[in-house]
């Protein structure tokens, strides 16, 4: 717009004066009608109040829901060795109750040597021998091994076969020690006596070696 009116301007004085120095004059007085449009302009632009901005409007800030803890896992007992992957864990060897084998009722075994005085002698039982019940009582029960009736102290008897059956292993056992020892010392008696013999024949042999044998007479000492 400016410019259109500088132009104006310059034509109305060129029309009136129509010369060089004229011309001349018109284009300085547009000239600094251009320069005071530009100094206008910028100490409009510098003046004039800024345009209100729009007010920033910030969302609400979203909560976020709260999530469920994951479940812990248990940690490992530090004593087991971890197991490599892909490798079955040995299952545990289930345990065995071995149940006690009875005998029938009314039957026990000896747990010890038990011995009976008759008419004739001593009557021995071995650990392991049968025998039924006839009275139990406590501490001493009646027992019959089907020919002789004798007590015995009742802890020493049981229905366990198992327990009858390593009672009279161990009293075999037993026996063939003193068996063993026995023979070895009845070997030794009779070695004992071997010896004895020998010795008394040997002496009885020189006793009458000594008496055979003619006695010498002393020799006379010869004359010179």
């Amino acid at each position: 717009m400016n410019f259109f009116i500088a132009f104006g301007s310059y034509s109305l004085i060129g029309s009136r004066f129509g010369s060089n120095s004229s011309l001349f004059l018109g284009m300085k007085i547009i000239l600094g009608i251009i320069a005071a449009a530009i100094v206008g302009y910028l100490a409009w632009r510098w003046f004039a109040p800024a345009p209100a901005q729009p007010a920033v409007v910030h969302p609400p800030a979203q909560r976020s829901s709260p999530r469920p803890a994951a479940p812990t896992r248990p940690s490992p007992a530090k004593g087991l060795a971890a197991q490599p992957r892909g490798v079955k864990p040995t299952p545990a060897r289930s345990v065995v109750v071995k149940q006690p084998r009875l005998a029938p009722e009314g039957t026990y075994f000896l747990l010890q040597r038990a011995s009976l005085k008759t008419d004739s002698g001593v009557i021995g039982f071995a650990p392991g021998t049968k025998v039924t019940m006839i009275d139990k009582g406590d501490p001493m029960s009646t027992v019959s091994d089907g020919q002789y009736q004798f007590t015995v102290p009742s802890p020493q008897l049981t229905n366990d076969l198992d327990i009858a059956a390593n009672a009279a292993k161990s009293d075999y056992a037993s026996q063939v020690q003193i068996a063993d020892s026995i023979g070895k010392s009845i070997r030794e008696y009779e070695k004992q006596q071997r010896d004895a013999l020998a010795a008394s024949e040997k002496e009885k042999a020189q006793k009458k070696t000594g008496k055979g044998a003619p006695s010498r007479s002393p020799t006379p000492p010869q004359r010179r």
